[in-house]
């Protein structure tokens, strides 16, 4: 902030040869700045006059000071700029002088500190918050894809990563083409893409949760709670590990099942992702990339997606003997083991 003394006054023209000799006003306001310079709180002082050479010539006298005491204390003592004006009034238009005290609102003395910490603080918090960013969106994008793609599985995602992979390239083609595209288009198309992966992944876990609260099977058509392979009251159990099948505690295990004879094996999903189990034909061929529940496959888990923590049951009915490979469709490289039909 600075506080300003402003000194209006006129000169006729024919008067100004004079103002300006020595000892004329101008040449002592001139030299006033020398004495101006040893008191405290002094800024600056500026002379103007306007640049016509006719008629009447107004000059413009301020000095500038740090706080309004300073002003004060220079308006009140000599001298001082308007004791020097008064001097010659006999030069001055009558009526023309004006003494103003003024406060600047603006000045780039008052505003250079805040402006030089502002800058300081985009130069640290830029390096930090674009990385950061970029993170954040990289994170979403492979956490959000991941859950969609498991969630639609097969084709559909074969479809939806070729979509991507168009999408990106006609982006990229426009960004190429188009290098002064303002930022205002850059972080449209980056909302646009977090929110279409907000989305995707919200839908997918709704529907992860959907299955999850299915009903898994229900009673055995017998009436009783479930049947070993020997027969019996319970259903033996098939664990659904992280990336692996555990049966009798041998993971990825050779499963005997008597050939026309119906078991139901539970299923308990102790890993932390989705898990299902689904038996390939004889010729070791899946239905499909995905089993349904109920649909085509040899045998297929109830439900078809077995949250984490959550349980299911496969009935397997199987009358011609053999050997026959089993997967999770999730996890279809990891996740294996065979049924043996005698």
């Amino acid at each position: 902030m600075e506080y300003i003394q402003t000194i209006l006054l006129q000169v006729p023209a024919s008067q100004l040869e004079r103002a300006s000799q020595a000892g004329g006003l101008l040449a002592e306001l001139d030299a006033h700045r020398e004495f101006l310079r040893g008191q405290p709180g002094f800024r600056d002082i500026r002379i103007t006059r306007s640049i016509n050479n006719e008629g009447n010539i107004l000059v413009l006298v301020e000095t500038r000071w740090a706080d309004d005491a300073t002003l004060v204390r220079y308006e009140t003592n000599e001298p001082n700029a308007a004791a020097i004006v008064r001097a010659h009034q006999d030069i001055i238009v009558r009526d023309s002088l004006q003494v103003l005290d003024m406060e600047a609102l603006r000045t780039e003395a008052s505003f250079k500190t805040s402006e030089e910490a502002m800058h300081a603080r985009e130069r640290v918090m830029l390096p930090i918050a674009i990385p950061l960013g970029v993170l954040a969106f990289v994170l979403l994008a492979v956490y959000g894809l991941s859950r969609i793609y498991l969630e639609i599985g097969g084709d559909g995602a074969v479809a939806l990563g070729a979509g991507l992979t168009i999408g990106v390239l006609i982006f990229a083609f426009y960004f190429v083409s188009n290098p002064r595209a303002s930022g205002m288009q850059i972080a449209g198309v980056m909302a646009i893409v977090a929110l279409a992966l907000a989305g995707g992944t919200t839908w997918a876990l709704v529907e992860e949760d959907e299955h999850a609260e299915e009903p898994s099977g229900g009673e055995p058509p017998d009436g009783e709670p479930g049947n070993g392979p020997g027969g019996g009251p319970s259903a033996p159990t098939i664990v659904l590990g992280e990336l692996f099948f555990e049966y009798d505690g041998e993971q990825n295990p050779e499963i005997p099942v008597t050939a026309g004879e119906e078991v139901v094996f539970t299923l308990d999903n102790d890993g932390t992702s989705v898990h299902n189990m689904h038996v390939a034909a004889l010729d070791g061929t899946f239905a499909d990339n995905i089993c349904d529940t109920g649909g085509d496959a040899t045998a297929c888990s109830d439900p078809d997606r077995i949250a984490a923590g959550e349980s299911g049951e496969i009935t397997i009915n199987i009358a011609d003997p053999g050997t026959y490979d089993f997967r999770c469709d999730f996890h279809a490289v990891d996740m294996t083991g065979t049924l043996v039909i005698e």
